[in-house]
C-alpha cells in the first residue's frame, strides 16, 4: 500500500477533519474508522455496440442510474449496521464504491492487446467518463437530497482529484450543490461476480485461456479434459480453431504480458478512481527480487495506491 497516495489523492484530501483508518481486506477501499464497504461494478463488455466499438453514450446514460441505486442501497442498509460508529460514519460520509469488471474481455473483443498503448489510452478515456459522470450524478443527488453531512465545500473544490476529473459544468455543480457522497469509485477484484458472468475480474488480465478438469463421477473413472475460458471458447468456435495457441496476438494472459505495462494500465485507471484498485501482478517463477522491487517503485512513481505481486511457485501457491 502506498499510504501517501491513498491520503493525498481523493475528494477529501484537503479536508483537515478527515483521515483514513485502514482499508478493506482486498485493499481497494480505504475507509475511515467505522467506514463500510458498499461496492458495485459495471460489466464493460456489455457496452460494445453493433459496430464493435465501446458505446460511450450508453455508458454515460447508465452511470447516474447506478449512482442513484448505490445511494438507495446505502440508505436501506444504514440502520442495519451493528455498531453505532458504523452508522455514524456511513451517515456522515456516505461512501460508495462503483467500479468495473470485464476489462480484459472488452479489450479482446475490440481486438486490442492488454499491454498496449492503445489499451492504456482507452482505459484513461473510460476512466475519465466514469469519474466525471459519477461526480456529476452525486452533485445532482445533493441538489435533490442534500450533500453528505460532513461536506466541506472549500476542501473538496481544492482537491486535485476533483480538479482532474471534472469539466467546468461538473465542477460548478459541485460548487453549487455539493456532493451526496464523499467517495464514489473503487475497482474491486469482482471474483464472484465475474465468475458468475464468465468474464474477467476487475482490472485483471485473463489468467489463462484453459485449464484441466478431472472428473470421475461422469465416467466411473478419472478422466481429464480441457476447459476453455468463455471468451477463448467463443472465439475458437467462431473461427474454427482447436488449440489456444492458434488464438491471435491480442489474446494475452497475465503470464505473457509486460508487467510494467500492467502497472501502466492500473495507473491509467487510478487517475480517475478516488478510492483504490485491487489487483495482482502475476510473475513467473524465475522473477528476481530486483524485478519485484522495480515494479513496486514503478507503481509508486505512477500514482498507484496499492499493488500485489504473486510469483508462480512461491510458498503460498495453491496445491
Amino acid at each position: 500500500l502506498y499510504w501517501d497516495r491513498i491520503s493525498n489523492y481523493n475528494l477529501l484530501s484537503e479536508d483537515p477533519e478527515f483521515e483514513y483508518a485502514g482499508v478493506n481486506p482486498c485493499a481497494e477501499e480505504p475507509l475511515p474508522n467505522g467506514g463500510s464497504c458498499l461496492l458495485g461494478s459495471f460489466n464493460l463488455v456489455e457496452y460494445i455496440d453493433e459496430f464493435g466499438m465501446f458505446d460511450q453514450k450508453r455508458f454515460m446514460h447508465d452511470i447516474p442510474i447506478v449512482v442513484k441505486a448505490m445511494n438507495d442501497v446505502l440508505d436501506e442498509g444504514l440502520p442495519l449496521h451493528p455498531l453505532e460508529i458504523q452508522k455514524q460514519t456511513v451517515r456522515d460520509y456516505r461512501q460508495i464504491g462503483i467500479g468495473m469488471m470485464g476489462l480484459a474481455d472488452l479489450l479482446i473483443k475490440l481486438g486490442i492487446r492488454y499491454d498496449s498503448e492503445e489499451a492504456i489510452a482507452l482505459c484513461d478515456e473510460i476512466g475519465y467518463i466514469l469519474a466525471k459522470e459519477s461526480i456529476k450524478a452525486s452533485a445532482l443527488l445533493a441538489k435533490e437530497y442534500g450533500a453528505y453531512p460532513k461536506f466541506n465545500k472549500e476542501a473538496v473544490l481544492a482537491s486535485s482529484y476533483l480538479q482532474r476529473n471534472t469539466d467546468e459544468e461538473t465542477y460548478n455543480l459541485v460548487k453549487e450543490y455539493g456532493l451526496r457522497n464523499s467517495q464514489l469509485l473503487t475497482i474491486a477484484p469482482t471474483g464472484t461476480l465475474s465468475t458468475m458472468l464468465g468474464i474477467s475480474g476487475g482490472v485483471e488480465p485473463i489468467f489463462s485461456f484453459s485449464y484441466t478438469r478431472r472428473t470421475q463421477s461422469l465416467h466411473g473413472e478419472d478422466v481429464e479434459y480441457k476447459v476453455f475460458t468463455p471468451i477463448a471458447k467463443e472465439y475458437m468456435e467462431k473461427h474454427g480453431l482447436t488449440e489456444e495457441e492458434e488464438l491471435p496476438g491480442f489474446f494475452v494472459t497475465s503470464q505473457t504480458i509486460n508487467p510494467f505495462k500492467r502497472v501502466e494500465i492500473q495507473a491509467a485507471w487510478q487517475k480517475h478512481i478516488d478510492a483504490s484498485i485491487s489487483s495482482t501482478i502475476n510473475l513467473p517463477n524465475e522473477a528476481t527480487i530486483d524485478l519485484v522491487e522495480d515494479l513496486y517503485i514503478a507503481a509508486w512513481y505512477q500514482g498507484l495506491k496499492g499493488l500485489t505481486i504473486f510469483r508462480d511457485g512461491c510458498d503460498r501457491a495453491a496445491i
